[in-house]
């Protein structure tokens, strides 16, 4: 039997495909302006919000995007999301798209399922922090063209490539690890085909990101390339990354993909995915014992995981319609045959349902249990305004989170209690002392307060007025309200 689009036409597809967009669509809109900010949303939109040709920072993309957003809706959580929301949805038929060109129709249906399933995905899509789900979509678009460009030797699918990698590279710098990943793939076309416009079309894309490299030996340039926190503060090691992904698109996603891969190694399709996704986390994984690198800046990369989740559950559908053919020569006994066919009516579907049912699983925990991934932080400015006077003053790990949330309050950054403990208290003493309110919030304390001698100093002094628990991503996120008076 052969297996082709004609067994479901373009009609059908669309249709299939329109149910998987508008349910993925409805689960990005619920609850969207639900979640309070976190830190880096907070960062973004103030940053947004400041914005211009003359202020603007080495990734402006995310930023457009959210300024954008704002002028549009508003500076709430729901309007400086509604941008990016419909970035995540806008992936959601791109990736069906990148999965049924290197594939087939199905391949990119489930792909496309799993994406609009993905709490990972979700997240991202739900997130003023847009540079990653703007990588998301860029990637999926350069990877898709590129492929193209190589397949066909096309100079305008070149082009387009290039001009989606750019955008790609202008949301987040460091996702410009995708440039050798398609090197490399480059190179194995290369050797399996080697013509004129093939390599003109390859130096055509490539050559923009090799003057670049050059810049390097400005110092100033690497100070600000290999400056930051530290792979040591934040414990990114290796380990965290793998685990990162891993966590993040499911591990029965993750294992399926895996297996895939594994099964299929020499297809050319397979090989471009294992380019993607496998050439970028090499590089990271290197990288992290010299600089500070996260798991989800690989984010981008989690398509070609989607998509080879979806291969292996064709790979399973194929196999047992094969089996249930008559003229294949028939596994089945002609009396059981009846029995054999409704066995592999049913068993096709058995892996995509329950990695389908992992992933909604997850978005359950997401929306009832997790409270979207986020801390509390707009429910512990409520309680502190509920109660607050004139003359007070909030003390945070992050005093962005105040300047947004609670600006008629003066705000002090807890790095002086950090530094020198008598000397805060000596000045808080000298003030009367004042009331002072402390938000502690675990995820963050926890790096920089791991032996709590803050949270001590905190605790002996101050009372507990409330507590927002949270745990979601394999982290407390609860935040801790002290009130010194």
């Amino acid at each position: 039997m052969k297996i082709s689009a004609k067994h479901c036409p373009k009609n059908m597809q669309i249709v299939l495909l329109s149910a998987v967009v508008l349910f993925g669509a409805a689960l990005r809109f619920w609850d969207l302006g639900q979640w309070s900010f976190w830190r880096d949303e907070v960062f973004t939109v103030l940053d947004a919000q400041r914005f211009s040709l003359d202020t603007s920072p080495i990734n402006p993309i995310p930023y457009l995007a959210v300024k954008l957003s704002i002028v549009l809706a508003s500076t709430s959580e729901w309007g400086s999301r509604f941008i990016p929301c419909l970035v995540g949805i806008l992936s959601i038929p791109i990736i069906f798209g990148l999965g049924r060109t290197l594939f087939n129709w199905r391949v990119g249906l489930l792909a496309g399922a799993f994406v609009a399933f993905s709490s990972w995905h979700l997240f991202w899509t739900q997130n003023a922090r847009s540079s990653y789900i703007l990588t998301f979509l860029f990637a999926a678009l350069t990877a898709w063209f590129f492929y193209l460009s190589l397949k066909r030797d096309s100079t305008f699918l070149t082009v387009a490539a290039l001009f989606s990698c750019l955008c790609l590279i202008l949301s987040h710098l460091l996702s410009a690890v995708i440039v050798p990943a398609l090197g490399v793939y480059a190179v194995l076309c290369l050797l399996e085909k080697s013509n004129r416009k093939r390599w003109l079309n390859l130096i055509l894309f490539f050559l923009p990101f090799a003057l670049p490299l050059f810049m390097l030996a400005h110092p100033h340039i690497r100070g600000y390339l290999f400056s930051g926190w530290g792979r040591n503060e934040w414990q990114r090691s290796p380990l965290y990354i793998v685990l990162t992904l891993v966590q993040g698109v499911s591990i029965p996603v993750a294992v399926t993909a895996l297996f895939a891969a594994v099964s299929k190694p020499f297809d050319r399709s397979t090989r471009f995915l294992v380019c993607y996704a496998g050439v970028p986390l090499c590089l990271f994984l290197v990288a992290s014992q010299f600089q500070n690198v996260a798991g989800y800046y690989l984010f981008w990369t989690t398509p070609a995981y989607f998509i080879l989740a979806a291969v292996a559950c064709d790979s399973v559908w194929k196999t047992f319609v094969k089996a249930s053919t008559p003229q294949s020569g028939a596994i089945c006994h002609p009396d059981n045959h009846n029995l054999c066919r409704g066995s592999a009516l049913c068993l096709p579907f058995l892996l995509p349902s329950l990695l389908i049912m992992v992933l909604l699983a997850q978005d359950y925990l997401y929306f009832n249990l997790e409270n979207g991934g986020r801390p509390k932080w707009r429910e512990a400015f409520e309680v502190i305004r509920s109660e607050m006077q004139s003359t007070d003053k909030v003390v945070l790990s992050q005093p962005e989170m105040g300047v947004y949330y609670l600006p008629e309050l003066a705000v002090v950054d807890i790095d002086g209690l950090l530094r020198d403990a008598a000397g805060f208290e000596a000045q808080w003493q000298a003030s009367d002392k004042g009331r002072l309110w402390f938000l502690v919030d675990v995820a963050n304390f926890n790096v920089f307060d791991a032996n709590q001698n803050v949270r001590k100093w905190i605790r002996e002094r101050g009372h507990l007025v409330e507590t927002l628990p949270v745990f979601s991503r394999a982290r407390d996120r609860t935040i801790h309200i002290y009130l010194l008076e």
